[in-house]
């Protein structure tokens, strides 16, 4: 499998690096975005942050673990169907942009807000979880980025796909399991951060 993966990735490096690439911008302008945020709006995200992690469950549960694990396996689930459409590979870089720019802005906001607990905070529940995930995003998205170009190919020249498209869901699916995994893993690494940081 792994050796399939990496001949996969190999062939459609120029996408792959492209998605990176957007990926990379987003968590820059992430981080761009805190420090262009006023003196209000920073109170008020930290009022916000704050009341978020005085609800954050003290112990692990399930219905917790399983809202976490269904959204990510929603964004990975839209990304598949936009695969399935000509026009979807812009869309598709929009969501890879947003998920970079979720994460600058996240790391920026929280270790500047909360120091050094911030910083605690991150190493412990938003960087292992995104260590995982944005593989797995990138992976998603490259899938659904070569099935649409496929696809637009597919439809000059009158060709079915059939065969394309089973392999695309197969691992599509593959890949949002992966990314309900990674929700269950970021829920189980918050609440292991907020008990040793005692936020």
């Amino acid at each position: 499998m792994w050796r399939q993966l990496n001949e996969h990735i190999c062939k459609y490096w120029v996408i792959y690096l492209t998605l990176s690439i957007v990926y990379l911008a987003g968590v820059v302008f992430g981080v761009l975005g805190v420090k262009a945020l006023g003196d209000s709006a920073i109170s008020q995200l930290g009022k916000f942050l704050d009341t978020l992690l005085q609800n954050q469950p003290a112990a692990l549960n399930p219905t917790f673990l399983g809202q976490l694990a269904r959204d990510m396996f929603i964004v990975m689930a839209g990304i598949w169907i936009l695969g399935l459409t000509i026009i979807g590979a812009p869309l598709i870089y929009l969501i890879v942009f947003t998920r970079g720019f979720i994460l600058g802005f996240t790391i920026s906001f929280i270790i500047g807000f909360k120091g050094i607990l911030g910083l605690g905070l991150i190493l412990t529940s938003v960087l292992i979880p995104a260590l995982l995930g944005t593989p797995l995003l990138l992976l998603g998205a490259g899938l659904a980025t070569i099935f649409s170009f496929l696809l637009l190919r597919g439809k000059a020249r009158g060709e079915s796909l059939r065969r394309e498209f089973l392999y695309y869901t197969a691992a599509a699916a593959f890949v949002s399991l992966g990314a309900a995994f990674v929700g269950v893993t970021q829920g189980y690494f918050s609440v292991l951060g907020i008990r040793v940081l005692g936020l």
